[in-house]
């Protein structure tokens, strides 16, 4: 069922996180599912290879790193190649491809500074093109080893959202607004924060503005993280949302903006994490079907797969349900 209630929004504290009032696409979000803005740069922009590197998922950094090696000692056997083949002593004669492997393989020796001494340099261009091949080698290696640790070191969240939030019935009469949160490892977040705000578009006059407001939670702060923790904004008078329906909150391209922040044990340092919904995520009069069990004499099992798991209210599936985890 929906409310038939038709009540305006009304007054609130706005919070513009930064975006301002001036974005008004229709049926654009702010922020991705992901996390990342909806926000494309263009023109004139700084070139941080440091950041780019450090930002790259592993499949693309380790690619990356595979192909400048490759091509890195590519040019310098070129170089071997252009001084001529006969100033690598060792290399038996052979054609051209035979000759720029020798060279090629020569410089992966020289770069690594494996150097097994089968072929070595004879002449000051030869010596010279190695010495630099060398120099370069322990330049790269220092610079990957930085990158290699700096990454692994880097704070990351393991959080992970449900794909869908609900509006659901609440204590009172209310409805209310959820969705779900698990950590996915097994390591401690401690003093885990959660905001969330609301925007949406409004017309005033002939002029269309966004709008947000801090949405008022349930519980906003958990000070150990070891279940889940199902995230309630109870749609009570008081708040922005009283009486809306999804198609409502659709027709006006309403967004939950969602901010996580916490203390993270393995890494030392704080870790923050974000996400939206919208309509389109959203389903009505359901719940979430508990993810943990626990008996009598056993540790308690959190099963993760069922973060998404909805059932319909008139379920009759035994809950644990309280104001922090359900």
């Amino acid at each position: 069922m929906e409310f038939n209630i038709k009540q305006p929004f009304k007054n609130t504290s706005f919070n513009d996180l930064g975006f301002g009032t001036k974005i008004t696409a229709a049926g654009e979000r702010l922020i991705h599912k992901d996390g990342s803005f909806n926000i494309i740069r263009t023109g004139r922009k700084s070139w941080t290879p440091y950041q780019v590197l450090l930002g790259m998922t592993s499949t693309k950094f380790t690619l990356f790193s595979l192909t400048f090696f490759i091509l890195i000692n590519g040019v310098f056997a070129s170089l071997f190649m252009l001084i001529g083949i006969e100033q690598l002593n060792g290399v038996p004669k052979g054609n051209f491809i035979n000759d720029f492997l020798y060279a090629f393989f020569f410089s992966v020796q020289t770069f690594t500074t494996v150097g097994y001494g089968g072929i070595n340099p004879v002449g000051i261009s030869a010596n010279f093109v190695a010495s630099l091949c060398a120099s370069i080698g322990l330049i790269a290696f220092a610079l990957i080893t930085g990158l290699f640790f700096a990454r692994f070191s880097k704070p990351r969240s393991h959080i992970a959202f449900s794909k869908k939030a609900i509006l659901t019935v609440y204590k009172e009469g209310f409805r209310c607004f959820q969705f779900r949160i698990v950590n996915t490892r097994s390591h401690k977040i401690i003093d885990l924060e959660a905001t969330v705000i609301f925007t949406w578009l409004e017309t005033a006059g002939n002029e269309m503005k966004r709008h947000y407001a801090n949405l008022k939670l349930e519980r906003n702060k958990v000070f150990l993280f070891p279940l889940n923790w199902t995230i309630v904004h109870p749609m009570t008078k008081e708040s922005p949302l009283f009486g809306k329906t999804v198609a409502e909150i659709a027709k006006i391209h309403g967004e939950f903006m969602v901010m996580l922040k916490g203390f993270d044990e393995s890494y030392n340092q704080l870790i923050h994490t974000n996400t939206s919904y919208i309509a389109k995520d959203m389903e009505t009069d359901v719940k979430f079907h508990p993810m943990y069990t626990s008996s009598a004499n056993r540790p308690t099992v959190l099963h993760l797969d069922c973060i998404d798991k909805l059932v319909s209210l008139e379920s009759t599936t035994s809950s644990t349900d309280d104001t922090m985890v359900k």
